[in-house]
């Protein structure tokens, strides 16, 4: 900078390799913004002037911000899987090896264990504990807790006995389940219980950045939009055969269920035990999978192979690489997903992905959900700088199960959206590309995932 005849003029030096003309030209007028604004005003403190020009800010609270109405009445969970089966209850709904079971005779089993469990005080905003592996049983499980008005917290009987002793004492379910009980002569018919958008469906434990596991309550408002995006994102139908690869335990596996159930598509139940390697090779393969959501590590495990039937993949739940791109791409329709448990699974998607274009973005919001970039102050920040990364809309959480204080200070007031609405502060850093697409840059806490 130097003094010019006009005032103070300048030039700005920069490497190529690391910034474009575009990038540094906004670099120039934030700078020459703010120092029109402290020459104006040189009381003003320089952290409340106002950088983003009108056009940004309404790109990064509206038009990038916001995904589209999702334009679907609203359905709870169980009424998802309802639809499929007065449409097609003959159709395959759960594979498991030679076991076929048809919608209508999943409903059935699922409507008589929903009168079992309503005989035994399950109702809306009580849960209910389902100590049950990956299998049949407690996708028949999870329908009949819903359709008795509950909740179910699924509980990995795989995890260490502490870790399921503290899960069930700290949410005091009203029934705990570690097989399915025999029946007598329980009805078949729909239990005439009123669920409500807001009524829990699910609750999942998740450590977070506290160390301590927590429940996450939510809730069935979100799940009409979250039903849509994947049937229209995931391009799932009823001809899918969509893995279950998911922990019961994790919110992965709530994204399988509504995947399959929006469409009236077959979900498929591998055998017990770990997946991955050349064992998930195998049931790819063999069950003629079409969709599946698959993490980034079990992923790259996998041996090349054509997997003629699988056109569909979804990758989540930790940063997706480059090369996963290069080599999984190809051939079908590869879509990174992100979204944390307090937000009904999944808040953004990428659009489907091509080789050779690096790492992933996490791409735009679903329908129904917005998605702030904030600093400190709650502010919108511009195109490519970082801030962390708030979520909103029909799809978040109620909150943290008996914890009102942590649920107070994570799930906060959202000053960009409807009167009352909120937001969920999400730890992760990210920021908004030229193109409008979310990147993800890291945490902003400590927290770490250990595989």
């Amino acid at each position: 900078l130097a003094e010019g005849e006009s005032g103070l003029e300048g030039s700005v030096e920069y490497a190529v390799d690391l910034f474009d003309r575009v990038t540094v030209e906004s670099l120039a007028g934030r700078l020459v913004a703010v120092l029109e604004a402290v020459a104006a005003d040189p009381e003003v403190r320089v952290g409340a002037v106002e950088v983003l020009t009108d056009a940004e800010r309404v790109s990064v609270l509206e038009r990038w911000a916001v995904g589209r109405e999702p334009g679907v009445a609203a359905v709870t969970f169980h009424g998802l899987f309802e639809a499929a089966v007065d449409a097609r209850p003959d159709a395959a709904a759960v594979v498991s090896g030679g076991l076929v079971l048809s919608y209508g005779q999943v409903e059935a089993r699922a409507n008589a264990l929903a009168h079992w469990l309503t005989g035994r005080g399950v109702g809306p905003e009580s849960v209910v504990a389902l100590v049950l592996p990956r299998s049949v049983d407690i996708v028949i499980a999870q329908l009949a807790v819903l359709k008795a008005g509950g909740a179910y917290l699924p509980v990995d009987p795989e995890y260490p006995a502490e870790r399921i002793a503290y899960m069930l004492e700290d949410a005091r379910p009203v029934l705990v389940l570690r097989e399915l009980p025999v029946l007598g002569e329980e009805s078949v018919s729909r239990p005439a219980v009123v669920v409500e958008p807001q009524s829990p469906a699910y609750v999942i434990y998740t450590s977070g950045s506290t160390g301590r596991p927590k429940g996450v309550v939510v809730a069935h408002a979100g799940l009409a939009a979250f039903a849509a995006a994947e049937v229209e994102r995931f391009a799932v139908d009823a001809d899918s055969r969509v893995l279950q690869f998911a922990s019961p335990s994790f919110d992965a596996s709530v994204l399988e269920l509504v995947m399959t159930f929006a469409a009236g598509a077959a979900l498929v139940v591998p055998p017990a035990g770990p997946l991955a390697g050349e064992v998930l090779a195998e049931v790819l393969t063999a069950e003629e999978v079409t969709h599946a959501l698959i993490p980034p590590a079990a992923l790259a495990s996998v041996p090349a192979s054509a997997f003629p039937h699988f056109r569909s993949l979804i990758v989540g739940g930790d940063a997706t690489s480059a090369e996963l791109v290069d080599r999984w791409a190809p051939g079908r329709r590869m879509v990174n997903a992100y979204g944390p448990t307090e937000s009904t699974v999944v808040a953004t998607t990428s659009t489907p992905l091509t080789a050779g274009t690096g790492v992933p973005s996490m791409g735009t919001p679903i329908p129904g959900t917005r998605t702030y970039v904030l600093d400190a102050a709650l502010r919108p920040v511009a195109p490519g700088v970082a801030g962390e990364l708030y979520l909103a809309g029909a799809g978040l959480a109620r909150g943290y199960l008996g914890r009102p204080g942590l649920t107070a200070e994570r799930f906060v007031a959202d000053p960009y959206g409807p009167a009352g609405s909120r937001m969920y502060r999400t730890g992760d850093v990210a920021r908004w590309s030229r193109t409008g697409e979310l990147e993800y840059l890291g945490r902003s806490d400590d927290q770490v995932k250990v595989r």
